[in-house]
């Protein structure tokens, strides 16, 4: 037997609002809303800003099903010698 879906803590206009939340304070994107524009609905965003917004929407959708992260996940960058930076400027890999 299938399991009853449970109702979601937000109001849909909660959600919304935090979904522009996330998009301003991780990728400095000001809105969520399609203005038919290259220039304003497309954005550069690096990867830190795109783990950085995927992290706190999912500690949301925690928070939202009564649960909550148990412990910050954060992973640290080590760099090697032998991965430092190249001749033209990459950085270096990501270790676990």
């Amino acid at each position: 037997m299938a399991k009853p879906k449970q109702p979601t803590a937000l109001s849909p206009d909660e959600v919304e609002l935090l979904l522009e939340s996330i998009a301003l304070d991780h990728l400095f994107i000001e809105t969520l809303v399609t203005q038919h524009s290259d220039r304003l609905d497309f954005h550069d965003v690096s990867v830190w800003g795109v783990k950085s917004a995927l992290q706190a929407a999912f500690d949301a959708g925690l928070r939202a099903a009564g649960g909550a992260p148990k412990q910050a996940v954060h992973r640290v960058r080590k760099v090697t010698a032998a991965h430092q930076t190249s001749g033209n400027g990459s950085a270096a890999t990501l270790q676990a």
